[in-house]
């Protein structure tokens, strides 16, 4: 694998080399206005706080070059506000070398930090591309893991509730699949000149729920992605990713932890993508399953290590219609559900046997509907009115947004 500051290094000297190769520079920033509920969060709702919020989500600066018929470098250089209420220092989030063996290949081979293979929206979840303001919440929405602690105790949900039991280090709980980012070795190829059945593999260090490189396991995370488009008007997509999600850390001594890389993440899904004339329908099921231990400050026994078992499914359809009469406007809607799943909780005993197990819910169900309009202003300028109505089985959120955003390239 690729270490960071290797691969930062490797392009500064790519720069620097700039005789020998053509550079290419674009950006794209996202300008928003919102309203909110009083519970809104970044781990919520992907938005910083209550009331109305003026900011900039996110700014991205592409560049990519060519450096042979073979060889080429893609980056993207990015500030946002995935990880609290303040703009972050800027980051490489996409920062790979590829390799092919020829311009009509359909073969690639990238090295470094690249977007995730997995799900639909691997390829739309930037604004440019994306039809809804909001990402799916399985992207979005915070459940009770914790890559520090594993399993939160019962209850707990809200982020400070999270802070407050956990400590300030621990911003939040994790996704089902967070951030989009991975590093690590990607294979692609694609059939046909259609390109009818394209397949993504990558080997990460670590699964979708965490973007956090690690790089600390005696095996990498298996990520996939094979989509079959037999036909213009119909695309199917199966993903899955498997690998060690939990972090070392001083935490985990306290709880008899000692070998964190049993404690994997395994994640698997479907989406089918239909077009006809204006109308486009795409259906998404997702299913997620953690191992990890189950900690919880008040009544956790370090004595007992107690280990957790659990999983939730995703399911969320969307519909998006390009209005005939008006060049460049749409209206979309989507809904989607995160299901309460179950965890099942047990202790160990000398041989090795399951004692004590509990099953319960292990966490609350919550739906969102989205409505949204959007208009391209010009060809890279699109302007987007958002209505995110959100309900829940569990802490009855105060979470709705109504939101306006200009997305736009450059």
């Amino acid at each position: 694998m690729f270490k960071r500051s290797t691969l930062i290094f490797a392009f500064c000297a790519f720069i620097q080399s700039g005789a020998y190769a053509q550079i290419i520079i674009s950006g794209l920033a996202d300008f928003e206005l919102r309203q909110a509920g009083e519970d809104s969060s970044p781990y919520v709702n992907q938005t910083p706080g209550e009331n109305l919020s003026i900011y900039t989500p996110n700014l991205r600066l592409f560049i990519s070059g060519n450096i042979s018929d073979q060889w080429f470098i893609n980056s993207a250089l990015q500030a946002d506000y995935y990880d609290g209420k303040e703009l972050s220092d800027p980051f490489f989030s996409l920062l790979n070398i590829n390799w092919t063996p020829d311009l009509n290949s359909n073969l690639l081979v990238t090295a470094g930090r690249f977007i995730t293979p997995y799900g639909s929206y691997s390829n739309k979840f930037i604004s440019s591309e994306n039809p809804f303001v909001h990402l799916p919440m399985s992207h979005s929405s915070g459940l009770p893991i914790s890559t520090t602690f594993g399993h939160l105790g019962t209850g707990i949900s809200n982020p400070e509730d999270i802070s407050r039991l956990y400590g300030e280090d621990e911003k939040g709980a994790t996704m089902i699949y967070s951030r989009m980012y991975s590093q690590g070795i990607r294979f692609s190829y694609a059939f046909g000149d259609s390109k009818w059945l394209e397949i993504n593999a990558a080997a990460t260090l670590a699964p979708v729920s965490t973007h956090l490189d690690y790089g600390q396991y005696s095996s990498p995370a298996k990520v996939a992605r094979i989509t079959l488009q037999p036909v213009i008007w119909a695309k199917l997509g199966l993903s899955i990713s498997n690998g060690t999600f939990l972090q070392e850390n001083a935490a985990n001594d306290s709880l008899l932890i000692y070998d964190i890389t049993s404690y994997k993440q395994k994640s698997k899904g479907a989406d089918l993508t239909l077009n006809y004339r204006y109308y486009t329908l795409m259906l998404e099921w997702n299913n997620s399953f953690w191992k990890a231990p189950f900690y919880d400050p008040q009544t956790s026994d370090s004595d007992s290590p107690q280990t957790g078992l659990a999983e939730t499914d995703h399911y969320s359809a969307e519909f998006v219609y390009d209005l005939p009469f008006l060049v460049g406007a749409y209206i979309a809607s989507r809904y989607e559900h995160i299901s309460n799943g179950e965890i099942e909780i047990y202790e160990k005993d000398s041989s090795g046997n399951r004692i004590n197990q509990i099953f319960r819910e292990w966490t609350y169900s919550r739906t969102r509907i989205e409505f949204v309009t959007g208009y391209k202003l010009q060809r890279n300028i699109t302007l987007k009115g958002s209505y995110l109505i959100s309900d829940d089985d569990g802490p009855k959120l105060d979470d709705n947004v109504l939101s306006i955003q200009l997305s736009v390239l450059f």
